[in-house]
This record gives C-alpha cells, structure tokens and sequence, in this order.
C-alpha cells in the first residue's frame, strides 16, 4: 500500500470569486521522510487562467525551496509551519486581502 493509499482528506474546499478562486486540499498522511509532519497539502489562490497568485504546499521535491513554502508573484520563499491551522487562517487572510470576503 502506497502513501497515497493511506492519506485521508482532512480539508478540501473550494470558494469561487468572480474572477478568481482559492482551493485548500490538505490529507493526513503516514509520517515519512517525504512528509515527516504526517500532514501533505496544498492551498491555491489563482485566476480560471490558471496562473498561480498565491500558493503553499509542501510538495518536497521543488528545487531551491524548503519543505513548505509559497509561491508568491516575488518568487519561492520559505514558510515556517507551525501547523495546519494556523497555515490556512493565514492564507485566507492573504487572500482576504485582495479585496474578497472569505468567511
């Protein structure tokens, strides 16, 4: 049985803006050294374009960053988790804070 086999989805939402959206995927998974936090997840804020605004993920095979880390218009930079949680309270301020009411 694979990583993927044992993940379980502990949150997955969707919130669509009128020209934009966010989308928060995040799966318990077994601890490893891919995911030493036993926790894989990604949290997109991007246009129907497809191009990325914001993004964090903990995808451990991108080169140059650290294990979690966010993809901004500036760049790659590193992210200091401290947890699920406090991670994605803090990406729906970041969005917030392109004029959008997420709740």
């Amino acid at each position: 049985m694979g990583e993927e086999d044992a993940a379980t989805l502990l949150l997955g939402e969707r919130v669509n803006f009128e020209d934009r959206y966010a989308e928060v995927r995040a799966w318990s998974v077994p601890e490893s050294d891919r995911y030493p936090d036993g926790v894989k997840y990604s949290l997109q804020y991007g246009d129907y374009d497809q191009n990325t605004i914001i993004r964090y993920d903990n995808f451990p095979d991108h080169p140059d960053a650290a294990h979690h880390h966010k993809h901004a218009p500036g760049g790659v930079e590193d992210v200091d988790f401290e947890g699920l949680l406090p991670l994605y309270q803090q990406f729906k301020t970041e969005v917030n804070n392109y004029d959008h009411d997420w709740n």
